[in-house]
């Protein structure tokens, strides 16, 4: 069994920033003034994390858990509008290949599709219903339940594991983000990790240091996916520069590139295919 947990925002879909010009607006609206943040604090962090920043930063105090859950619940009764606002000016839009990825994955009964998403569960299925997406993801972990993304993977691998009756390893878990916050998490725990280019608002720099197993410009490829995920084999070998893979040639090629060394990776924690039970992939 495997267990591929997707992000959303910049990942399946871009839904031109919806998330934060909602909270921007809740802000303005309840207590008339206008927010202060900086969107690299924001990008890839969960919305509990978020709210509490975007709240401080604005009035100088930490909010209670009564603010919280206010800004929360007219959050959630703010969002649709925002979204039909964002399809209505195209900037609402799938990833592209996202689609034929899902069902190509959704063909195999030994994996499990999730989510692993910083917006609260409700907040997440309003914006992937436009796209009608919902309907591939039966388990998850959402933004509200931890307060970093380390943390939030680590649930949303238990949720699924108590779900399905099987206990997932971390080499049977597959990360797909768009930050560097989704491959640290990912490394952390021990699981996968890949980024998807197409819409990530992640500094490039920071990206590429984070060092993911697989970097992607969008789902396109499914050969390229595929592969990664261990579903084929690699014949022939791949575009140069297209994926990174752990234990591998390729591997030395990027660190030297991304100016990681071996002290680097150990602060990773990164987990070598060599060193899982599971062995070389192929």
């Amino acid at each position: 069994m495997k267990l591929v947990l997707f992000d959303i925002d910049g990942t399946l879909l871009n839904t031109g920033a919806s998330g934060v010009k909602t909270l921007d607006k809740v802000i303005y609206e309840k207590y008339g003034k206008k927010a202060k943040y900086d969107i690299q604090n924001i990008v890839g962090m969960p919305d509990k994390h978020n709210f509490a920043y975007m709240y401080q930063n604005t009035f100088n105090k930490k909010p209670t858990a009564k603010i919280m859950q206010d800004l929360l619940k007219a959050y959630i009764a703010a969002l649709p509008s925002e979204i039909k606002e964002q399809i209505k000016n195209k900037k609402y839009r799938l990833i592209t290949g996202i689609e034929n990825f899902l069902k190509e994955l959704s063909k195999h009964k030994d994996i499990v599709l999730g989510l692993a998403t910083g917006n609260s569960e409700e907040a997440a299925r309003i914006k992937l219903e436009p796209a009608k997406l919902n309907k591939y993801f039966t388990t998850g972990a959402f933004g509200w339940c931890a307060n970093n993304r380390a943390e939030m993977l680590a649930k949303g691998v238990k949720n699924a594991s108590k779900k399905y009756k099987y206990n997932f390893k971390p080499e049977e878990v597959f990360i797909i983000g768009d930050t560097q916050h989704d491959v640290m998490a990912a490394k952390e725990n021990g699981y996968h990790s890949a980024v998807v280019l197409e819409a990530s608002l992640a500094p490039k720099d920071k990206l590429l240091r984070a060092a993911a197993e697989l970097e992607a410009k969008d789902f396109t490829d499914i050969k390229l996916w595929s592969m990664w995920l261990g579903l084929t084999a690699d014949p022939k070998g791949v575009k140069k520069g297209s994926y990174i893979m752990p234990a591998s040639a390729i591997e030395h090629v990027f660190f030297s590139r991304t100016g990681i060394d071996e002290e680097s990776l150990k602060k990773f924690r990164i987990k070598k295919y060599e060193d899982l039970e599971s062995g070389t992939l192929w």
